[in-house]
């Protein structure tokens, strides 16, 4: 086992106690970033110099950070979060030059927690897609074929941990962009419930829907990142007031006395027999572990995917509108200066990959009188 496959708790355990500097466990993931992300495409940007100068910082007032629960540890951002002087291009030509002028909330509570973001993860354009192919940076592939897709939209988030290319990855999900791209990667995925974290400084894809969670190795590690992340937020008023459960102390260990609902009936069409056979066996691991399953109905399933594409691309058509390139992004160049609404719509056709305009435009069809 190298240091790479090291968890949260042994990594922050490693550096509080001096066994390991901080700047070491980041020089290894940097490595390890230059060596395979060429072949990966799993990052958009990469910190190096501002990775190594918070590690050094780390180092320097150890006495100061040695509590922190994700002290050293290495974390990436996806590609719609904000973080202040950094690109934020949400995988779009529209934003290829915006850098974000502050730190979204997750970012904020991340570098108070101790971590070293070393980069931002590449993403299906402003989160659409399933896939991570929708990116104006180009395709991200799976690290263990790269022949096969990583999932999406958080496909570089869960290529990035994967791959060894650091421990953490904070990722977002509308309709399963967390959770598909870590199955697929073989890495765990939470999407937390709604308004328990905070989207500000997310940009935003349907904003009823929107949530920002962790991409860890274990769900040990997702329970100790959730706790840093979670919580009320005074810049996002649908974050909640409830006390956050203190998941990284009470994490039980094993699934022992766990209650798990199976629902099979979801599960008989369309799913390939290898991978029934990988849940199946996944759930006799679970209950050879303590835990009890029980089969349980989803009778409104079959309208899930119909509710999504009228919500989702209906929020989305309003919350894009703001991409004009009046106020910031790429501008597209027209013939005429005094052209506004050529302007407009140049911009928005050269900026736009085309599934980003198929959503647009399916939203604003479903917004329209009558429809």
């Amino acid at each position: 086992m190298t240091m790479r496959d090291w968890t949260v708790r042994a990594l922050k355990t490693g550096v509080a106690r001096g066994d390991i500097s901080a700047l070491e466990v980041c020089e290894e993931y940097l490595q390890r970033i230059n060596a395979v992300n060429n072949k990966l495409n799993a990052f958009t940007a990469v910190f190096e110099d501002t990775a190594r100068k918070r590690a050094e910082e780390i180092d320097r007032n150890l006495d100061n950070w040695r509590d922190k629960p994700l002290l050293g540890v290495p974390v990436t951002i996806k590609d719609v979060i904000c973080s202040q002087g950094e690109l934020t291009t949400a995988g779009s030509k529209i934003l290829s030059d915006f850098k974000s002028p502050y730190d979204a909330t997750v970012v904020t509570r991340l570098l108070d927690a101790g971590a070293i973001i070393v980069g931002k993860t590449n993403c299906d354009e402003f989160a659409m897609g399933s896939s991570t192919e929708y990116s104006a940076y180009g395709p991200t592939r799976n690290p263990w074929s790269t022949d096969c897709i990583p999932g999406g939209s958080s496909g570089g988030a869960a290529v990035a941990v994967a791959a060894r290319l650091a421990t953490v990855s904070i990722g977002s999900d509308t309709g399963g962009s967390i959770r598909q791209p870590a199955a697929l990667c073989g890495i765990v995925g939470l999407k937390p419930t709604y308004g328990r974290v905070s989207r500000y400084g997310l940009l935003a894809f349907a904003s009823s829907l929107d949530q920002i969670g962790p991409m860890t190795l274990t769900v040990e590690d997702s329970a100790t990142v959730f706790q840093v992340i979670a919580g009320h937020d005074l810049f996002d008023a649908t974050t909640s007031n409830e006390k956050v459960p203190n998941t990284s102390s009470d994490f039980p260990g094993n699934p022992k006395g766990l209650r798990i609902g199976v629902p099979r009936k979801v599960l008989t069409n369309g799913v390939d027999p290898l991978v029934m056979r990988a849940f199946n066996e996944a759930l006799i691991t679970l209950k050879d572990l303590g835990a009890t399953l029980h089969d349980i109905d989803l009778p409104h399933m079959e309208y899930a995917v119909p509710v999504y594409y009228l919500v989702a691309p209906a929020e989305a058509s309003s919350n894009l509108a703001r991409y004009d390139g009046v106020r910031y992004g790429f501008r597209a160049k027209i013939d005429s200066e005094n052209d506004l609404e050529a302007m407009y719509d140049q911009t928005r056709d050269q900026g736009f990959g085309t599934e980003v305009k198929r959503r647009i435009m399916l939203g604003t069809y479903v917004l329209s009188a009558g429809y």
